[in-house]
This record gives structure tokens, sequence and C-alpha cells, in this order.
């Protein structure tokens, strides 16, 4: 128990021994502290503690009145300080969450832009083996009720057709040079039978066409004007288009 110095006491059994030396007994046997005793005494310890008490009381009075002048109390303002720092930390998640979201955002894009180059290769694929069977079936069958070379002919052809969607189909038609579709003169678009029609009247494929002209009465068939030259199955299609245009001359 810390003792507490009082002017006057009616016993020292409550005075540290080492202290009691300070205290005389005074009329009506009460001990009083010896002032001349106490005047004595080294007091530099108890003056440095005054100090310091007095230094701290005054830093007191001074943070009393920083929270008086702000009309909140030390506990009001230690509230507001666990709601700043909850802020904060809830501002930093957010950037943190932000940028998350922007890695994901990346990644989402990128998947997506993946996945789109995929799908078009898959679309172009369906698209040349619909051409080729859409184009190549009706050219071949037009070729050979106008019996012409599907080895000369089918490829010219393939050139100047194109798939197009219309009304939910996939149609064949034969387009101009600029890739438009064109008409027959009829109202409606020339079709692939009309197109080699063309090209069997045209004398630069005219060749590529078998011959529907009869021989004279007691006549033996003979080589047609413009056969073909020996060693013609080596040359490719344009070459033997050319050489048998150039026999017909």
């Amino acid at each position: 128990m810390e003792f507490e110095w009082q002017q006057e006491l009616d016993a020292l059994d409550i005075v540290p021994e080492k202290f009691r030396g300070l205290y005389a007994k005074g009329e009506g046997g009460k001990f009083a502290l010896d002032a001349d005793v106490f005047k004595r005494m080294d007091h530099s310890g108890l003056t440095t503690a005054l100090d310091k008490e007095r230094k701290s009381s005054k830093a007191l009075t001074t943070a009393q009145a920083a929270w008086l002048k702000l009309g909140k109390t030390p506990e009001d303002v230690e509230k507001s300080l666990g709601e700043l720092k909850a802020a904060l930390a809830k501002a930093q998640e957010g950037k943190d969450g932000a940028a998350n979201f922007e890695k994901l955002k990346a990644d989402l894009e990128a998947g997506h832009a993946k996945a789109l180059g995929e799908r078009d290769t898959v679309v172009e694929r369906m698209r040349a083996s619909l051409h080729k069977h859409l184009v190549d079936a009706e050219a071949t069958a037009a070729l050979a009720e106008l019996k012409g070379s599907a080895v000369l002919l089918l490829p010219h052809v393939q050139k100047h057709v194109k798939v197009i969607e219309e009304g939910g189909s996939f149609l064949a038609r034969v387009v101009d040079a600029e890739g438009d579709p064109r008409g027959n003169g009829k109202g409606g678009f020339l079709t692939i039978r009309e197109f080699v029609t063309e090209l069997k009247k045209d004398a630069n494929f005219a060749r590529a066409f078998d011959s529907t002209s009869a021989s004279g009465s007691g006549t033996q068939p003979g080589p047609r004007t413009g056969a073909m030259p020996s060693g013609s199955d080596k040359l490719n299609p344009t070459q033997r288009i050319s050489a048998g245009l150039a026999n017909r001359k």
C-alpha cells in the first residue's frame, strides 16, 4: 500500500519505519511532521516528480481543450479512426478487385477473340464445302447435258459463280466481273446452265464441247475440224483450249 504523507497523525504505525523520524510527538499525544527535519531532506526526487506531474497536467489540459474544440470525446475520435481504417481497407480491397476485374476482362476478351477466330475458320471451311457442293454439282450436270468438257470448263465456271445467302437459303449465282449476280434478260438470274450455254456459243470455248453435226451420207466420219494435235493430253486445260483454237484457224 502506498504511503500518503500527512501533516499530523494519531499514530506512527502507518508510517514506513524509515520515515518515522520525520515525525515528532506534540501536544495532545499526536505526531506532527517536523518541518525542520523535512526541510533538511533531499527533495530533488520529489521536485522532479512534481515537475513531471505539472507538465503532464499541462499536456492533459491542452489535449482536453483540443477535444473540446473538436466537439468530440476521445471515444468518438477513436471510433472515427476505426471507421477510417476500415474505409481505407475497403478502398484497398476495391482497388485490388478492380485490378483483378481488368485482368479477368482481358482474359475473357482474349478467349472470345480466339473463339471467334476458330469459328470463322470453321465457317470458311463450311462455305468452301458448300460452294464446292452447290457449284460443282450444278456445273457438272450442265456441262454433261451440253456435252462440254468438265476438265476444261469446270474451273472457268467455278470462277464465275458465287454462293450467296438469300431468304435463309444458300444459292449459287453467276456473277459478273464486279461480283454482282447477273440477270438473264427475262427478269430472273442467269443460271449455271445458261452460263454454260453462253460458253458453248462463244468461239473461245466452243472447241471444248462435242460437235453435234452429222456426217454426210456415204461418207466416213473424219476428224472434225480443229482436232487436238498429238500430245495434247499433256497440256493443261487453258493450253488445250488455246491449241484447239489455233488448229481451227
